[in-house]
């Protein structure tokens, strides 16, 4: 019989048509009101979902007890009364809740008195991803895989379960969530066993040490590198592959991002810490790390080499700089010695001159890990009486989690892109939208969104920590809009490019301004929009709703809304109508970036002839000049009036003074 399991878990209008104005505006109000108005609900658990997540129950109790559980029973022929045969549950019932993109899933679970789990059912999930791409989590043969799921497994994504591609946060929530829930119930309703007891016991004794303690218990073992230069660089090696024991060492939050990771690059093999400190002028590299084993030794290549934290959290916090973790091979027995090598040469071409030192798990450890038994002396009645780092460091371990392909591609296209600003050239331009809107839009998916904003605000900077492709982006909108503005709208954004081909393509007769006092007003629209959303984050932080204002990943995701549909065809029309539609009036993320263009100290040059020429002001696709005047928020840096300047498209291609001769009484001012 399986081991019961139990576990404690501490402009001015143009002539032409009529008046597009009052339609235009319409199309915001609709997708405010219909926000204000979409229902957000949970299923309700009925009987049915309790069948289909427990198949051999044939009676269900009501939900009762704390935790709260329903019971589930079978009946047996010729028997008086059902025979209990597990327990459903919910994990909103189960706090803290794993938290997935952008808020908790919830789920229904069952599991049976063996402590195997009988199947689950998705109940609520506000993911954009859901919405984007439909029902992902059970239509994709998700749920399935956790049918018969022993819950004292990892439920690590990539190791012991499949997630879901290009979803991977929202694959972990759901599945750590469930393993934690079921943990729980297991503690307060099934039966335990001695092997539990045991390894209870050992967490439990663990806890109670503080880190000096843990370096005598031989949990975690110091390592001093003598360098060259009379420095030393401290190494800290400390067991993570149970995670209990990670969590107990480096806090919940760490230890959960670095078993992402290396679930992500690695089917198996358990963690290492290895905590850097010291005052060594030479930076640690984690290539010049290695492992032997019983002959068989193995460097330590950037995929096995994973970031765990800066050392906030858990018993090892203050007591370094910063942590990473190896990735252990598969074929070594933990339950032996095995040595970790340094190499303090600043070339490693092979393993020859190094420094090193033996680590084994201490048996305690190893009940932990493996269930092996108590050492004797613990076994009497010990049971039931338990109740900042160097930035090119940080940077060296960031790159070790960096899909090659995938930067390369994106560094070309961000070069690409600052060409055509900085060169002006059109034709450079149009290459670099075409490649962001069919690599960025369609097979990279690596786009900004407002979400990256409203996430960062609930769940802090982490989410970009361990996304290398996606902190480059980031820290290129950054830096181009500090100095530039908003270079990002102009050619890096996937959806900004689909409008500007639009506009390229239509007849230029179906295209209007609207009346430059409505277009005065609607501009604000937008930062309205980027006001709900972050007033949304910090109010109400499960609540996501910004897939309803950006259109994105209706098209690039290719969604299964029909309401995002019907949203995106609404502003695709209004694109039609007014270039830069969207970008004009609703987008929230060109909203902020427009705030933070307020500061840009290289802007767009203007001559005292702009006072009299409007042929800039006729081109610009989002309405930002009035005259010589440019409305710097709301300009995309698209090069336009940029190259008409450049080329002297209009009065500039006349001297000042044959302007003035032409102006009697026009005295000229405007000047950059």
């Amino acid at each position: 019989m399986v081991a019961r399991f139990r576990l404690r878990v501490g402009m001015k209008s143009k002539v032409g048509l009529a008046d597009p104005g009052p339609i235009l505006i319409g199309l915001d109000l609709f997708l405010v009101f219909f926000l204000l108005s979409a229902p957000l609900q949970a299923q309700t658990v009925t009987e049915d979902l309790l069948h289909r997540v427990m198949p051999d129950a044939t009676s269900f109790g009501l939900k009762s007890g704390e935790p709260p559980v329903y019971p589930a029973y079978r009946k047996k022929d010729n028997a008086a009364n059902p025979e209990l045969i597990g327990y459903i549950f919910e994990t909103k019932d189960f706090p803290p809740e794993e938290i997935g993109y952008s808020a908790p899933i919830e789920v229904l679970a069952g599991i049976d008195l063996e402590g195997a789990l009988t199947g689950i059912e998705i109940l609520f999930y506000r993911e954009s991803y859901k919405s984007i791409r439909g029902d992902f989590l059970n239509t994709e043969r998700f749920p399935q895989q956790f049918k018969n799921k022993f819950i004292g497994d990892g439920f690590r994504v990539g190791r012991d379960v499949d997630g879901v591609s290009r979803a991977t946060i929202s694959s972990w929530a759901a599945a750590r969530g469930v393993r934690n829930s079921a943990r729980k119930v297991a503690e307060v309703y099934l039966e335990a066993d001695d092997a539990d007891d045991q390894k209870l016991f050992a967490l439990d004794y663990y806890a109670q040490k503080n880190w000096n303690q843990l370096i005598v218990e031989g949990l975690v073992k110091n390592w001093p590198i003598p360098m060259s230069d009379g420095t030393t660089l401290e190494l800290t090696l400390a067991y993570l592959g149970e995670e209990q024991l990670g969590e107990l060492l480096v806090g919940s939050t760490d230890y959960s991002r670095a078993e992402r990771e290396a679930s992500s690059r690695l089917r198996g093999g358990s963690l290492l810490m290895v905590g850097i400190a010291g005052d060594s002028s030479t930076p640690f590299r984690q290539e010049r790390l290695a492992l032997a084993q019983a002959g068989n030794i193995v460097q330590v290549e950037r995929r096995r080499f994973v970031y765990v934290g800066s050392a906030e959290e858990g018993k090892s916090a203050k007591q370094m700089r910063f942590a990473g973790a190896i990735i252990l091979p598969e074929t070594f027995d933990l339950r032996q010695p095995f040595t970790v090598f340094y190499d303090t040469d600043l070339q490693v071409d092979s393993i020859t001159e190094l420094v090193q030192v033996d680590y084994v798990l201490p048996p305690l450890a190893q009940t932990i890990a493996f269930g092996a038994a108590l050492p004797e002396h613990f076994r009497s009645d010990s049971l039931g009486q338990i109740a900042d780092a160097d930035s090119e460091t940080w940077i060296s371990i960031l790159l070790d989690s960096a899909p090659l392909v995938e930067v390369t591609a994106l560094v070309i296209l961000l070069g690409l892109v600052l060409a055509a600003f900085l060169t002006k050239l059109s034709m450079l331009r149009w290459v670099a939208l075409t490649t962001t809107f069919l690599y960025l839009g369609f097979v990279n998916g690596t786009f900004l969104s407002v979400s990256h904003l409203t996430n960062a605000i609930k769940q802090g900077p982490s989410l970009f920590l361990n996304d290398l492709p996606l902190l480059i982006i980031v820290i290129f909108t950054l830096i181009t809009t500090f100095f530039w503005g908003r270079v990002f709208c102009s050619s890096l954004c996937p959806f900004g490019a689909l409008q500007d081909f639009l506009t390229a393509l239509v007849p230029k007769a179906w295209q209007r301004a609207l009346p430059q006092l409505w277009h005065d007003r609607m501009i604000y629209l937008k930062y309205g929009i980027l006001f709900l959303l972050i007033g949304t984050a910090f109010v109400v932080p499960e609540l996501t709703i910004f897939h309803f204002f950006e259109p994105f990943g209706t098209i690039f995701y290719l969604s299964q809304s029909f309401v995002l549909w019907g949203i995106l065809f609404l502003f695709l029309i209004g694109a039609v109508l007014v270039p830069r539609f969207y970008c004009r009036y609703a987008c929230p993320l060109g909203a902020a970036l427009g705030v933070g263009s307020l500061i840009s100290p290289l802007r767009i040059k203007r001559v005292p002839q702009c006072e009299v020429c409007k042929v800039c002001e006729n081109s610009c696709p989002t309405g930002a000049i009035r005259v010589e005047k440019i409305d710097f928020k709301e300009c995309v840096r698209c090069d336009i009036c940029e190259r008409k300047l450049v080329s002297k498209a209009g009065v500039c291609r006349h001297e000042l003074s044959s302007v003035v001769a032409r102006h009697k009484t026009w005295e000229p001012i405007a000047s950059s």
